[in-house]
């Protein structure tokens, strides 16, 4: 399996999409085609930011979302993480790990301070990757990697 992490274009909206699907699905959410269509526009937009994981035998397996946000009394930003999803049958092995490995070379790139994610408490396999990247977490389960 060889996969390419590259940023989400607009030609992407499909494969994008059955991917969306499926995550909001895994979520236990009914987003309508208006919330479906406004996630999209921020992707394509200044909004927010996104990354497709691409195999060159399965197509696309992955996203990341993320946007920047500001950390005042630092005087700096970082990257909010806000979405990573694999599809279930291409999970374990590595694609995951390589689109918050994209998502962090970047805000390096940018100077950026921080990557911030959350998870579910009861994520264990989303826990467990998190703390490969030997993030911090608090009492909400905030991860922080530090960049750069």
């Amino acid at each position: 399996m060889t996969v390419t992490i590259k940023p989400l274009a607009e030609r992407d909206f499909f494969a994008w999409y059955g991917l969306f699907s499926a995550y909001t699905e895994s979520l236990g959410l009914e987003p309508t085609d208006e919330q479906t269509m406004r996630v999209w526009t921020a992707l394509q937009g200044d909004e927010a930011d996104g990354v497709l994981a691409v195999d060159t035998v399965a197509g696309t397996v992955g996203f990341a979302h993320f946007s920047v946000f500001s950390r005042l009394l630092q005087g700096d930003t970082g990257f909010a993480l806000e979405d990573v999803f694999v599809a279930p049958d291409m999970r374990q092995r590595g694609v995951a790990t390589a689109l918050i490995e994209h998502v962090r070379t970047r805000a390096e790139e940018e100077h950026r301070s921080v990557v911030r994610w959350v998870t579910r408490p009861e994520d264990v396999a989303a826990k467990a990757l998190y703390e490969r990247f030997r993030a911090t977490t608090g009492d909400w389960a905030l991860y922080d990697l530090n960049v750069g």
